[in-house]
């Protein structure tokens, strides 16, 4: 998807001071990091101290720290580079011609041999150029944590790792006519695009401010992703029931059960931070939703009374490692260690939920990460263990192919997502 934005050449001054910036920044970036700390919320907390930043600047600085996590594992890991070099890899490495920036480092930078752009080639031929120019021998699996391996499905990684490098766009779910906020985004000059199978689903490209840009009220649209709007359509709740979102955070799937109720009927979302509680209500009041209840609860220990619910949705904890794209820095902040914890977490979240539903009610368990303890053998613990459960199968949310119950959604123009839907069964089971 194209930008939305011109590249506009930048007055000298202000790319040197940018180019400053940067490499004060990124030292920081790396070893909160390495500490376990998310380098967007990192960034976003030293921004909001840099209030002489423009706009144009915090975007750039955005973009140019994130590519630098994304080829991390080649530039500094691998290559051992100094910031200066690495920047200036990563950029050759995902820009498609020859840009100011790259112009700027090359003044000062030089590489054994001429490296050309290469933001159009395939993941195989940067592999091979990279390798060509510093006499090298690296490999795609360079670019991720190596404890993914040993994780993750060889099949499932090796089709994956092509998508981690490139940035997906931005999805909204539009809560009104797909076609008149595909219009309002046009007259915006905002590039969109919307599929045929999920027409309220609509990309825009990342880093696009819609609430600074788009008039349309407030409410009209949720920023989610593509694969967390499947996550509601396989639910597929009916309008007057009873749902549970067990781990809601602030609320984009809660919202989006309450639209494909009608408005009609309850959810009752839960997490045991209160802060995205409050997150959440303020967005249920931002769309007019009134049919969302909210506590505070460890899903893992804890249930909402005695009530028992027609579905119950298990947006779990998770590693993350289907984020990737999205979250380059995570692949770099995460182990095989926190894989199983996670997995420890899930279990023991499924276990404890399962007797809030009612007969013949629905179990959704979404993880977005691709990781085997997550995902299938997660599945097959809790069938193992839960005889009055079983998988209810339904149809792929891309290939239109009826599924046996559980999807493995592999990164592309959007996260990976694992969906399983349990159905529990009328009789009495121990």
């Amino acid at each position: 998807m194209k930008s939305p934005y011109t590249a506009k050449p930048l007055p000298e001054k202000v790319i040197n001071r940018l180019e400053q910036i940067l490499f004060q920044i990124l030292p920081p970036l790396e070893e909160a990091v390495y500490s376990g700390r998310p380098a967007d919320l990192e960034l976003s907390q030293w921004m909001r101290s840099r209030r002489e930043l423009g706009s144009r600047d915090r975007r750039f600085l955005s973009q140019a720290v994130f590519r630098h996590f994304r080829w991390m594992g080649w530039t500094r890991i691998a290559l051992k580079q100094d910031l200066p070099e690495a920047a200036l890899l990563s950029a050759l490495l995902e820009e498609p011609a020859e840009s100011q920036w790259i112009q700027h480092l090359a003044q000062s930078i030089t590489f054994p041999k001429p490296l050309a752009p290469l933001g159009a080639q395939s993941i195989a031929e940067k592999v091979d150029q990279v390798n060509q120019t510093f006499q090298s021998s690296l490999s795609e699996t360079h670019l991720i944590t190596p404890d993914a391996a040993s994780v993750i499905d060889p099949e499932v990684l090796a089709r994956s790792l092509s998508a981690f490098q490139h940035r997906p766009p931005t999805w909204i779910r539009s809560r009104i006519e797909s076609n008149e906020l595909l219009d309002a985004l046009a007259a915006e000059n905002i590039p969109a695009e919307s599929t045929p199978q999920h027409p309220q689903a609509i990309a825009i490209p990342s880093g696009v401010h819609l609430q600074q840009r788009l008039n349309k009220g407030p409410g009209q649209f949720i920023v989610q992703d593509l694969t967390s709007q499947f996550v509601g359509q396989v639910c597929a709740p009916l309008a007057g029931q009873l749902w549970w979102d067990c781990c809601a955070g602030s609320g984009g799937k809660s919202l989006h059960l309450a639209d494909l109720m009608k408005q009609q009927g309850g959810v009752l979302s839960s997490d045991p931070r209160e802060s995205a509680l409050i997150e959440l209500k303020k967005r249920a009041r931002t769309c007019g939703i009134r049919m969302i209840q909210s506590q505070v609860l460890d899903a893992t220990k804890e249930k909402p009374g005695t009530h028992l619910y027609d579905g119950v949705l298990v947006d779990a904890p998770c590693s993350g490692w289907g984020t990737w794209a999205r979250s380059p820095d995570a692949r770099w902040r995460t182990s095989t260690k926190d894989v199983r914890q996670s997995a420890r977490r899930q279990q023991a979240i499924l276990k404890n939920v399962a007797q809030a539903l009612k007969p013949g009610g629905t179990l959704v368990y979404a993880v977005c990460t691709l990781t085997q303890p997550e995902t299938d053998e997660q599945v097959a613990a809790f069938l193992e263990t839960h005889s009055a459960f079983e998988l209810d199968p339904f149809r792929h949310l891309i290939t239109g192919e009826l599924t046996s119950g559980m999807i493995q959604i592999l990164p592309s123009q959007h996260d990976g997502m694992f969906i399983a839907r349990f159905r529990k069964k009328n009789e009495t089971v121990a």
